[in-house]
């Protein structure tokens, strides 16, 4: 595991689903590396969130986002960014998909943006939080996602579930957690200090329960449970 992303469990903040966005990105950072131009579409340039930073890894970023709060290069809907056809070997779209209402027009952009033989990283939640962005529409299995970006053009589809039966248990007590701590102020410091260490054990202990549980079963949990898909496909 990525020193960083032990080191962020630790956090009681820190879910369990940043955890495995943060692996996924952390684990194709040669895609990005060796990219000359890569578009974070939906990112924030400059308040991160996690323990990947993808201007650390790639100099040649265009951050576009709706919200002049991220501090965007380029402002602009994610349905419609103003780029010419084949701009980018890389395009990451993190977190964003599920606040959109038709989230296919989206892929159809990063497919046209894209140069041939260029890449789409994609993290989208499936069981997580509803969460306001401002608004949160949707949660697709991946079947959909796999016959989505297949029907765009998309090809050498790779998806994988985030997590497990276990990582999602672990997350809604520490979702629960978390939401009780936030008014017990700084004399219960201790205590919280205490939690997080308790549940950085409970997070490590998940993970490598899903992973074991995974492998056994195919890639997929025999549950049917994840927080949601990392999503990996190449313009023809």
């Amino acid at each position: 595991m990525n020193e960083h992303l032990q080191q962020s469990l630790k956090n009681l903040s820190y879910s369990l689903r940043r955890y495995h966005v943060d692996d996924f990105y952390l684990r194709h950072a040669n895609d990005m590396l060796e990219a000359t131009n890569v578009l974070d579409l939906g990112g924030d340039r400059v308040a991160k969130r996690g323990a990947f930073n993808l201007s650390a890894i790639n100099h040649h970023v265009t951050y576009a986002n709706l919200s002049p709060a991220k501090s965007p290069n380029v402002q602009c809907r994610a349905e419609c960014v103003p780029f010419k056809a084949d701009s980018f070997d890389v395009v990451i779209c993190s977190e964003v998909l599920e606040h959109l209402l038709d989230p296919v027009i989206v892929l159809r952009e990063i497919f046209r943006v894209l140069r041939s033989q260029g890449t789409a990283l994609i993290c989208v939640p499936f069981l997580n939080r509803i969460h306001a962005d401002p608004f949160d529409y949707g949660r697709y299995t991946d079947y959909y996602w796999f016959q989505v970006l297949a029907a765009i053009g998309f090809r050498d589809i790779a998806i994988e579930s985030q997590g497990g039966f276990w990582t999602v248990l672990v997350e809604m007590v520490r979702y629960l957690i978390c939401d009780k701590t936030m008014s017990w102020g700084p004399r219960r410091t201790w205590l919280i200090n205490s939690l997080a260490l308790t549940f950085a054990r409970m997070k490590t202990t998940a993970i490598a329960w899903d992973q074991d549980a995974a492998e056994k079963h195919d890639k997929r949990d025999p549950y049917g449970f994840t927080t949601g898909y990392g999503l990996k496909a190449v313009k023809p």
